[in-house]
C-alpha cells in the first residue's frame, strides 16, 4: 500500500491529504484546518497497525496522545473562551 506524502516536505499524510500540518501552518491556514488534518494523521497511524508489532503501538499510543491533548485543549479554549 503507497503511503500519501506532504507535496512540500515530504512528511507522511492522510489518504486525500496533500500538505501536513506544519507547512499548512507555514503556508497560512486556519488553525481548525491545521487541528483537523492533525486528527485525521493521527487516526490514520492508528489504522495502520500490524498485530504484533512493538513500534506500530507505540506509533498509535502517541497519536491517541496527541488526540487527547488536542481535545483537552480546544476544551480549554472553550472555557476560557466563555469566561471573559
Amino acid at each position: 500500500m503507497a503511503v500519501d506524502k506532504c507535496i512540500t516536505c515530504g512528511e507522511v499524510v492522510p489518504e486525500g491529504l496533500q500538505i501536513c500540518p506544519e507547512c499548512m501552518r507555514k503556508s497560512g491556514a486556519n488553525e481548525k484546518e491545521i487541528e483537523a488534518a492533525e486528527e485525521l494523521r493521527d487516526i490514520a497511524n492508528i489504522l495502520s497497525i500490524t498485530a504484533g508489532t512493538d513500534g506500530n503501538i507505540r506509533v498509535a499510543m502517541e497519536s491517541i496522545l496527541n488526540i487527547a491533548n488536542r481535545l483537552e485543549r480546544r476544551k480549554q479554549s472553550e472555557i476560557s473562551a466563555e469566561n471573559h
